[in-house]
């Protein structure tokens, strides 16, 4: 599918609730909201921005866990689901989701400790995005960026929903079937510092002064990957010895 065609797709998705449910979980087994919650162990500090919310699930796992979660979504159709969302599940007020672009954050500078985006479109390579991400996280605040995942050839029906997956968003990263076999025995999920990930290089970290980390996170059915920046501590100026 090409890029055109993709975005095409996903513009639609964002303008239905029901098609934006039914495309997050059928074609992917059902394990969106397993990659979704990826997150919640590499959150940093209590206030936390997300970026995208699409249906509101991710955020309201976060305010039930206990952080204080806004979000900015681009969709009016989105942000009305999400808000129906929270309602339903009595985690937050409807109003901690913005109607709004990352390249305009309406927020002040340093204001959150971890920013995520699940599966972004295009925004998360815009350097505005990026700019404005740094300039609303505090010292040593991290961006965390689930870009993409893939399903693994597994049993009967998986094999089909790959071929499904491979049409829409290209072929999946390379990875080695032996070496999964043989962790999935032993390691139910397992995560990888990859030093030199070809995922995620689109997305301008080191330009606005974040430290990347690239992990890919697999269990036997599907592999995730996952960019972090994290906003370095400046170092206080040396005082002059006298």
């Amino acid at each position: 599918m090409t890029p055109r065609l993709r975005k095409l797709l996903f513009e639609t998705l964002y303008k239905n609730r029901y098609l934006y449910r039914f495309a997050s979980t059928i074609p992917f087994a059902g394990q969106w909201r397993v990659w979704q919650r990826l997150v919640l162990p590499r959150l940093h500090g209590q206030d936390i921005l997300e970026l995208g919310c699409g249906l509101g699930d991710l955020l309201a796992d976060m305010l039930e866990a206990g952080y204080r979660c806004q979000a900015v979504e681009h969709s009016p159709e989105m942000v009305s689901a999400a808000r129906a969302t929270l309602r339903r599940r009595e985690s937050g007020q409807p109003s901690l989701i913005i109607q709004g672009t990352a390249q305009h954050l309406p927020f002040s500078p340093s204001t959150f400790d971890t920013v995520v985006s699940t599966f972004p479109s295009e925004y998360i390579y815009d350097p505005d995005s990026i700019a404005e991400i740094a300039r609303v996280l505090r010292p040593g605040g991290r961006l965390i960026v689930i870009e993409g995942a893939n399903l693994l050839p597994v049993g009967f029906v998986q094999p089909a929903l790959v071929l499904l997956q491979s049409l829409v968003y290209g072929p999946h990263q390379q990875h080695d079937p032996h070496e999964e076999e043989r962790t999935s025995q032993s390691v139910e999920v397992i995560t990888e510092v990859i030093p030199d990930a070809r995922f995620g290089l689109h997305i301008p970290l080191e330009r606005f002064n974040l430290q990347r980390r690239s992990e890919r996170v697999r269990s036997r059915r599907w592999e995730v990957y996952i960019t972090i920046g994290t906003q370095k501590i400046e170092a206080p100026p040396l005082c002059p010895v006298v």
